[in-house]
């Protein structure tokens, strides 16, 4: 479930040989960047290694390359890493920092990545003090680095979101290092003059009484800027920097061990689909593979598995160029807990903002109340048929309509996983949800302004 929380720029990877390939300028189709070329530093150390070591594989294991774009002049930037599951899956996209210059010159940090040398770096080359850092879920691929990016920021104040648990043993934040200074919706933060915020603080997801998935948006008033962590997302050919031509390479062959492995189980009937096909990624020039290994390796940290990842164009064409909920945040997480999150999503969409930075995938979003509002309309469930009376359902066939909200035909392996996990107790229903006195749902006060 942690790593399902893991789900993107114009891209420009330095070759070896000193070339500049910029990915989504060959593309054909790739939507407009909204921002600057990734701005990086060889000259600074990348290596970074996870300790204690997670349960589940997260990667990179060993060094991390950073990103930094300038999105409003000398006001808001934002820091990309590489993050994503191990297993030889080779499943990875982009994590995002946001740093945005408070009135007082100092620097409010969302969502620390890594703090490599290059990225501590290319922070101080800002030239302004690290005043304040918000952790803004309880997931761990996010929660994991705040504790040693502390330790490079002493002097700042550190704002956590509520209810932090760790598993299988459920530490205190301060064994990952994060000595906080308030929690969010309970503790007045000093910067909350320029930022007003909502909390999503649902009952307990599953797998132990206190394990919930918390979420903090934030509306930064002056930019008309909404920050959200895993809320939505925004898919486009747009390659993020972070990932690698190689990482690319490797899902766009037909011989990887992803396809491989779905070969072995006949997942999709793939191994019809695979006789049937007449061209091969044997047969595609690189930039035709660089676009096929993007599209295979966002469709599953999306869906796990969409219905045919061989050729994977009309999945790709359904789900990208819209801000939507990713579909493995849906179905393991908000259809779970439909209720609070109607009721968070409205209270964010009261806010006057025109633009989105979620941490993953493409942003800056341009994007309002309406589009947020829309991205949600498929709850209580994005299955069709059947509305929260039992009711069929008769509703418009465009895009961000409940109907039709996800391609029912990619949802076949994840909706599995979600029976799987419901039917197990590993996910939590209303009825089997036990009552613990430490995650309060919606009872917490939504958020402060």
């Amino acid at each position: 479930l942690v790593a399902a929380g893991v789900v993107a720029s114009r891209s420009a990877e330095i070759y070896k040989d000193g070339s500049d390939r910029r990915r989504a300028t060959s593309i054909p189709g790739a939507t407009p960047n909204l921002r600057t070329t990734g701005a990086f530093d060889d000259t600074r150390g990348r290596n970074y290694l996870i300790a204690p070591p997670p349960l589940f594989p997260l990667v990179p294991a060993f060094a991390r390359r950073t990103f930094r774009y300038e999105v409003d002049p000398g006001r808001v930037w934002f820091f990309e890493q590489k993050q994503g599951i191990g297993l030889g899956l080779n499943v990875s996209v982009n994590v995002r920092m946001t740093v945005i210059k408070l009135r007082s010159g100092g620097l409010w940090v969302h969502a620390p990545i890594a703090p490599t040398d290059e990225c501590v770096a290319l922070l101080k080359e800002l030239d302004a003090p690290v005043e304040h850092v918000v952790l803004p879920t309880t997931l761990f691929e996010h929660k994991i680095f705040v504790g040693p990016f502390l330790r490079q920021f002493p002097d700042a104040t550190c704002y956590v979101a509520p209810d932090q648990w760790s598993w299988p043993v459920n530490l205190p934040p301060t064994f990952f290092g994060i000595f906080k200074d308030g929690v969010l919706g309970v503790d007045a933060p000093p910067w909350e003059d320029e930022f007003e915020y909502e909390l999503l603080t649902p009952p307990a997801l599953g797998v132990a009484s206190y394990v919930a998935f918390s979420e903090c948006a934030f509306f930064h008033k002056d930019t008309k800027t909404l920050l959200v962590t895993d809320a939505v997302v925004y898919v486009s050919d747009n390659v993020p920097d972070a990932i690698p031509d190689r990482d690319l390479l490797e899902s766009g062959d037909d011989d990887s061990f992803t396809i491989g492995a779905l070969k072995l189980l006949n997942l999709f009937d793939i191994r019809d689909v695979a006789r049937s096909r007449t061209r091969t990624s044997a047969d595609m020039n690189v930039d035709e593979r660089l676009k096929l290994g993007w599209q295979r390796n966002a469709l599953q940290a999306l869906y796990f598995g969409p219905s045919n990842l061989l050729d994977p164009e009309t999945s790709w064409a359904q789900i990208t160029n819209r801000m939507i909920v990713a579909p493995v945040v849906s179905t393991l997480v908000y259809e779970n807990v439909p209720l609070e999150v109607q009721r968070w999503a409205a209270r964010v969409g009261r806010w006057n903002f025109t633009r989105v930075v979620p941490c993953h995938f493409d942003a800056p979003i341009e994007a309002g109340p309406r589009e947020w509002n829309a991205a949600f309309a498929f709850l209580p469930t994005s299955r069709p048929g059947v509305d929260q009376d039992g009711d069929t359902r008769f509703g418009g066939k465009d895009k961000n309509s409940r109907v039709g909200y996800y391609p029912d035909e990619d949802m076949v392996l994840l909706r599995g996983v979600g029976d799987f996990l419901l039917r197990t107790g590993v996910i939590y229903t209303d009825e089997t949800r036990p009552v613990v006195s430490g995650i309060t749902g919606a009872g917490r006060p939504g958020g402060r302004k």
